[in-house]
Formats: structure tokens, sequence, C-alpha cells
């Protein structure tokens, strides 16, 4: 994860780490970014010993408005890439979402924040 974050420091300006534990072969991670424009990326992501994960990245505005939250959360039985789905602006716009991991999650943000 922290190799990962290191290939985006050009567009994260802090990091805070409000939980990293690896137990086993499970590991609970969460982190907040404060990303160049401002805006707070709002990472979590578990892996549970049958190998089963659960994430959430929520992408807010320095206001703390939404803008995309990702996550894999299995209610949206309708998208077609089930469970991944994307919230874009409100709860209620529930997209497809090919993101489900930190760094597909960062590529989508650099490309709409600007890369350098």
């Amino acid at each position: 994860m922290f190799n990962i974050l290191k290939k985006y420091q050009y567009i994260i300006t802090d990091i805070e780490v409000i939980r990293y534990e690896i137990e086993e072969d499970q590991i609970r991670i969460q982190i907040k970014l404060e990303l160049r424009d401002s805006s707070l990326l709002v990472i979590r992501d578990y892996k549970f010993s049958d190998n089963s994960r659960k994430y959430v990245y929520h992408w807010m505005d320095k206001n703390g408005n939404l803008r995309i939250r990702w996550d894999n959360a299995g209610h949206w039985k309708t998208v077609s890439t089930f469970p991944n789905h994307k919230h874009v602006l409100n709860e209620e716009d529930i997209r497809d979402s090919t993101e489900s991991d930190i760094e597909s999650v960062l590529d989508y943000i650099k490309e709409h924040i600007g890369d350098r």
C-alpha cells in the first residue's frame, strides 16, 4: 500500500494513517489522504482470512462534499460490475465501476485533478 502511495506522492500533500493492522492473514487499513487540490480521499480496505475483501474509497472536495465513493457493498445487484460500484456526487447516483483498488482510484483522481 505505501509503495503505491509513494508512486502518487506528487498529488498527495498529507497522509494520515488511522489504522494499519496485520493479524495473521487479515489486513485492516484506514488512511486519509489530502490531495494537491485540497480534496480528501479516505481509504478503508480490509482483507479477511477467507481472502474476501471489503473496501471503500471516499473522495470528497475540501468542504466534505462527495465527489465519488467507490465500494463493494453487495446491495446494488443491478450494476453490471456488481459488487463493485461507485456513487457519483450523491448517494443515489450509482454507476458501474472498474476501479476497485487504490491504484486504479488514484489513477482516476490524478486524471481529474491533473497529474503534474
